[in-house]
């Protein structure tokens, strides 16, 4: 999934290293080591913590998909979507709860990376 994190990231350097304030800080002389430290990695941070929760996201719904249809995590090892398979036949009874509950905490775990992700972005944001 790095592919996706590298094309963005190359886009927004791109994009910033354009803007008036990096190249007041070339005709300041500033070392470029400076330039990239100083500004242009903290404009870059934002999208680059944004897609590695959303790819951390994925990582989770990938590996449940996987496991539900047999192929992901064996069963020793446990996991989500193990657990929705092994329950699966459960919900035409009394006890859909056993494949509910792994199909909430997954999209509990996947919104709380997605939260997290905004958070920190908003945190990190150096145009506030």
């Amino acid at each position: 999934m790095w592919v996706e994190v590298a094309r963005i990231v190359r886009g927004q350097v791109l994009s910033i290293r354009e803007l008036e304030y990096v190249e007041a800080g070339k005709a300041l002389a500033y070392k470029p080591f400076r330039i990239i430290f100083k500004h242009i990695l903290p404009n870059v941070i934002g999208p680059v913590i944004v897609i590695s929760a959303a790819n951390f996201a994925a990582a989770i719904l990938i590996e449940a998909g996987l496991s539900f249809l047999g192929i992901g995590a064996q069963p020793p090892i446990p996991s989500w979507g193990g657990m929705i398979k092994d329950h699966y036949s459960y919900i035409i009874m009394d006890k859909a709860y056993l494949a509910i509950i792994p199909g909430m905490a997954i999209m509990s775990l996947v919104l709380a990376f997605m939260l997290l992700g905004n958070g920190l972005r908003d945190a990190f944001d150096v145009k506030n």
